[in-house]
């Protein structure tokens, strides 16, 4: 079906150049002009509907606006003479080809307009025309064009497309484009935020979110249109790619997205909350913020360790590395299983880092026991088909190692089946442990009878107390969870004494790159910008383990300061998918002469190391967006 603009001509008016003289309080956001590298902001004075303002960005910043440099805007309609600014709303601004526009919805409800007008200079757009029969809020694809047509996007319960091959002549096609999903998150109405052309197609982002009794919750979807067909979905996300519970207000309403590199800034605004935004890392689109993951180099040598046949405790597969630098020699314990199934520490030694120096002929620990009795004899056996983790059926597992003070302790999991996982705990003192006297402290679990994996010590106290992880999942997603005890003597006896739980039922819950956070990876590694710590997670690929990045607040490592947009590793190489497909888990990182070293198990397999240029790596790492997608408050000054 067509929409035809009729065409109109400017009316002669003057330029204004009055200022805000209201209270910034009394502003409403309307929507946004992008200028080049220069990002403005409509707004109406409530107390005047007819004045609408452009402020521009202050500070080099997307969420500060200043009020000194607003001018009042002129939007002229020649054939409408009683066109109204009071009427004019959802203002989202395109280029189409060498022209500036808006696009903006002209009344409410049926009767509501979708308009157009065109940029003429400083504050001032004439109105081209309106599209009869669309009635809701949408944007045109900047820079973006279809067989040589240029496509819009609109609509507020479901989202369409339409093209034209100018700016007066729009088809609005048959069927929409995305409609509400049953059973997903994106089930009710969907208001369009904004659209941007990428080199796969063209992103799509709306606005999902639904009220429960007194609040709502906020979501943001995303999908991926075809390049060669505007109708065509090619992705869709499953799961929001934002989402906040807020407190409920009548009249707070999402105002629309702007695209800014690899970054889109959702803003959404109420007159009790003021004009708030959020900041997210945009789907498929070309992403300097990857720099953190690019600094990361695999090691030529890889892997650095393998099962060897010769090595009866070793010979099936050698994984999950521990590491920890002690006078500028890193030492690895690793875990190693024979035919018997039983899983084992070994320990290397390696001055660069890379090469291997030093096996020890024989296991430092074991338990040659379960934890909770044994198995049937035709069961003890190394078997991944039956025993999916690693193929051990018992014994300690997925080391970690730290360094407290003058001793050096390792926790494991003390694996005997998936009911029966507890947390185990040996030390040694430094001298012996470099003088390979592995007279070991006797074995404390940490946890109680239950099902626990992976927690990690902090290398030293904070705020006078020990600080442990145990699960990454907290309230807040710019948050994780810590717990702190006050005394290694008492650990395993008295301390620690908190809840943790169980790993496998916590629910899915969508940050950054991921759905699902695993496990702490290795020891945080103290740095100058705070504990940098690697994670196990899941992406949409759920059998595949990733490798995310933390960096979190040296007093209060629960703040999250950054977090990595996309995973620093990921199983790409032949021996990530030899034995076990799709595996990098990390249990071991140091910081050597500059250089952070990532020791991980490949495959369930192999022990393997990656490296990065640790200044360089943090600074990618606090530039990266989205840090953690969190509501920030837009300041007009």
């Amino acid at each position: 079906m067509k929409r035809r603009f009729a065409p109109c001509f400017l009316f002669f008016a003057m330029p204004m150049k009055k200022t805000v003289t209201h209270t910034v309080d009394s502003l409403e956001p309307l929507g946004f002009w992008e200028d080049g590298k220069k990002l403005s902001m409509f707004c109406r004075v409530r107390s005047d509907p007819h004045a609408i303002f452009l402020l521009s960005n202050a500070k080099q910043s997307l969420v500060h606006f200043s009020a000194n440099s607003a001018k009042r805007v002129i939007i002229a309609h020649a054939v409408t003479p009683k066109f109204s600014l009071a009427h004019v709303n959802n203002i989202v601004s395109a280029r189409v080809g060498a022209k500036e526009v808006i696009v903006f919805t002209y009344g409410s409800g049926p009767t509501a307009k979708l308009m157009i007008a065109e940029h003429k200079r400083g504050h001032e757009w004439w109105v081209r025309g309106a599209a009869t029969g669309i009635h809701e809020r949408g944007g045109i694809v900047s820079d973006g064009s279809i067989r040589n047509e240029r496509v819009m996007y609109f609509g507020e319960s479901l989202i369409w497309t339409a093209s034209a091959k100018n700016a007066l002549d729009w088809t609005k096609r048959k069927d929409p484009v995305l409609k509400p999903r049953p059973g997903f998150f994106d089930h009710g109405d969907m208001k369009f935020l904004g659209a941007e052309h990428c080199e796969k197609g063209t992103i799509i982002l709306y606005d999902a979110s639904v009220r429960d009794g007194d609040q709502v919750k906020l979501q943001v979807g995303a999908a991926l249109i075809s390049p060669s067909d505007p109708q065509k979905v090619i992705w869709r996300a499953d799961h929001p790619i934002f989402e906040k519970t807020v407190p409920y207000h009548a009249d707070l309403r999402s105002v629309g997205a702007v695209f800014a590199d690899d970054t889109a800034l959702i803003y959404w605004y109420s007159e009790h909350g003021g004009i708030q935004s959020c900041s997210l890392f945009t789907p498929f689109s070309k992403s300097p913020v990857r720099k953190a993951s690019r600094l990361v180099k695999r090691s030529a040598k890889n892997p650095i360790i393998a099962p060897q046949k010769g090595r009866w405790w070793g010979s099936e597969a050698t994984l999950n590395p521990a590491a920890v630098n002690i006078g500028g020699v890193i030492h690895l314990l690793f875990r190693a299983m024979g035919p018997d199934g039983v899983s084992r520490i070994g320990y290397a030694r390696t001055t660069d880092g890379i090469h291997i120096d030093e096996i020890h002929p024989e296991p430092v620990f074991a338990l040659e026991y379960s934890a909770y009795g044994l198995r049937p004899v035709t069961e003890r056996k190394f078997d991944p088909v039956r025993y999916p983790s690693g193929g051990s059926w018992g014994g300690c597992e997925d080391p970690r190692v730290t360094k407290i003070g003058d001793r050096v302790y390792l926790t494991f999991n003390a694996f005997d089946n998936w009911d029966n996982i507890r947390i185990g705990m040996v030390s040694i003192s430094v001298d012996d442990f470099l003088a390979k006297r592995w007279n070991w402290a006797p074995m404390r679990f940490l946890s109680p009878v239950g099902r626990h994996k992976n927690w990690v010590l902090f290398p030293e106290k904070i705020n006078g107390r020990y600080a442990m992880f145990h699960n990454l999942h907290s309230k807040e997603t710019d948050r994780v969870m810590v717990e702190y005890f006050d005394s290694m003597e008492l650990a395993g006896i008295t301390d620690p004494n908190f809840h943790s739980p169980d790993p496998l039922k916590m629910p899915n819950r969508p940050i950054a790159w991921h759905i699902r956070m695993k496990a702490p990876g290795p020891s945080p590694v103290k740095t100058d910008e705070g504990w940098l710590l690697l994670y196990q997670a899941h992406d949409a690929e759920m059998g595949k383990y990733k490798v995310g990045a933390l960096l979190l607040d040296l007093d209060d490592p629960t703040r999250v300061i950054a977090r990595s947009s996309v995973p620093i590793l990921e199983p790409t190489e032949w021996y990530e998918n030899e034995w076990k497909p799709g595996i990098v888990y990390s249990c071991g990182a140091v910081e050597k002469d500059g250089t952070l070293f990532i020791y991980y198990g490949g495959g369930d397999k192999h022990v393997c190391v990656a490296t990065a240029p640790m200044k360089e790596f943090l600074d990618a790492l606090k530039r990266d967006r989205p840090i953690v997608p969190i509501i920030s408050k837009v300041v007009i000054a």
